[in-house]
């Protein structure tokens, strides 16, 4: 019979094995994704290109093209603000940093649309950090790195896994005065 610590490191192992052999991702965005093909995974929602350095705009429905040739080869962020329709385990919008068409890092945001600004209100508008931190869990083991800071009075929680081929960083907060503990954002940055 396995003793329990030779179970637990047993899992530990299996789990960095897993993180270090591949690529981030979650809810089918991140490393290895084509960023083109997001128009036809959310087709209800409202795509952005914002061309850094320029203050200009595109998006698909402006038909002269400047949006899809821009995603092949521009830089800036391709924004994708997504339907309730074609949202999927919390992700609300994404932003991807794009380097002459290369991507540069995913932001995956999890704040939801609510009235009011109190703290209380504001928590509602996230999915709690558990969830999110379980999934990520269960898939690519536990993180490598876990931070804290305090910013605007929130205590950012960041918990950070690294791969072969990307890297992975969740950033979950809870306002100082309270106990609600929820997630902001998913950054994944593939490996340059």
């Amino acid at each position: 019979m396995i003793s329990t610590l030779a179970r637990i490191v047993g899992i530990g192992a299996l789990a960095s094995v897993v993180t270090s052999a591949g690529a981030f991702e979650y809810a089918g965005l991140g490393t290895g994704i084509d960023p083109v093909s997001l128009r036809e995974q959310f087709p209800a929602s409202r795509h952005e290109f914002w061309q850094r350095g320029s203050g200009s705009i595109a998006k698909p429905e402006d038909g002269d093209g400047r949006f899809d040739d821009w995603l092949r080869e521009g830089e800036g962020l391709y924004i994708i603000k997504l339907a309730p329709d074609d949202s999927r385990a919390d992700v609300t919008a994404v932003s991807i940093s794009m380097d002459k068409g290369k991507v540069r890092r995913w932001i995956l945001s999890f704040e939801r649309m609510g009235a009011g600004t109190r703290p209380e209100q504001m928590e509602r508008r996230y999915p709690t950090c558990r969830r999110v931190l379980d999934t990520l869990v269960d898939r690519f083991g536990e993180p490598a790195k876990f931070d804290t800071r305090v910013e605007e009075g929130i205590q950012h929680r960041t918990r950070s896994w690294t791969g072969a081929t990307s890297a992975l960083t969740l950033d979950c907060g809870k306002y100082v005065s309270r106990k609600a503990i929820f997630a902001i954002d998913l950054e994944i940055t593939p490996g340059q």
